[in-house]
């Protein structure tokens, strides 16, 4: 019983992560404001896609060159 429960579980687990993995990959970053106002540090925490903060951060830092 134990094991059927785990695998279950296991199952579950891995269509989250499938799921949630084709979701970020098939979605394409939206553009950000690169100002003054868009590379503080609370605006690039306020976005809420790993990726799309990535870039700002990125594009805040050769920005700052």
């Amino acid at each position: 019983m134990q094991t059927r429960v785990n695998w279950l579980l296991m199952g579950c687990a891995a269509a989250a992560l499938v799921f949630t993995g084709y979701r970020e990959i098939s979605r394409k970053p939206q553009a950000h404001v690169v100002n003054d106002a868009g590379c503080t540090p609370q605006a690039i925490k306020s976005i809420d896609n790993i990726t799309e903060r990535a870039i700002q951060s990125a594009q805040c830092a050769q920005r700052a060159r």
